[in-house]
């Protein structure tokens, strides 16, 4: 079954490294993994990503991966440790100070691998890319921040995979699939 990835995480920022997406630092890298989970789930009926996401006063954020990345420079890390060390091999991180404001930036230590994305994950990060490509963090967030499953989302609270979905034929989908895998994994539970 599909999980949660902090390698596939990390070669995605390649991805967008390597595609030139411009202002890449830690808030835009949420709203870009949003997106694409958004536009995956509509399409194909799953995310890429497997993380969590929440709204954020900034936008939706994937909790999971936000935490990992705000973990790698503190000295309490032990929680997320094996994370934060696969993450770093493939990515050094940054963070500077720039008008009060916290700016993180990766830096590539290895190229891309398409290994742990299928041609359909390919395909949304391709579209996701070159349509945010020169987005600032505050127009993604801006842009963001207009999403019926954002406004209906209460501050820190959860954003539900199934208010990402527009059509209601892939909603009905979506439903049919997680009531399959909830009935299967009750039956390998008793």
């Amino acid at each position: 079954m599909f999980k949660y990835n902090i390698e596939k995480i990390a070669n995605t920022i390649l991805y967008f490294t390597e595609k030139d997406v411009q202002h890449l630092g830690k808030t835009k890298l949420m709203k870009l993994m949003f997106f694409a989970d958004k536009l995956h789930l509509e399409k194909y009926g799953r995310v890429i990503f497997f993380d969590e996401y929440y709204k954020y006063p900034r936008g939706p954020v994937a909790n999971i991966t936000l935490n990992i990345i705000n973990s790698i420079n503190e000295v309490e890390k032990d929680d997320l440790e094996e994370y934060t060390n696969k993450f770093l091999k493939y990515l050094e991180v940054r963070t500077i100070k720039d008008n009060n404001d916290n700016i993180t930036s990766f830096k590539p230590k290895v190229d891309f691998n398409k290994k742990f994305f299928s041609k359909s994950e390919i395909k949304i990060l391709h579209t996701i890319s070159n349509r945010f490509i020169s987005h600032t963090k505050e127009e993604i967030s801006d842009e963001s921040h207009n999403l019926k499953e954002y406004k209906k989302t209460k501050l820190m609270d959860k954003i539900q995979e199934i208010e990402m979905i527009e059509s209601k034929d892939m909603k009905e989908y979506y439903l049919f699939i997680q009531n399959d895998n909830d009935s299967f994994n009750r039956n390998i539970s008793a």
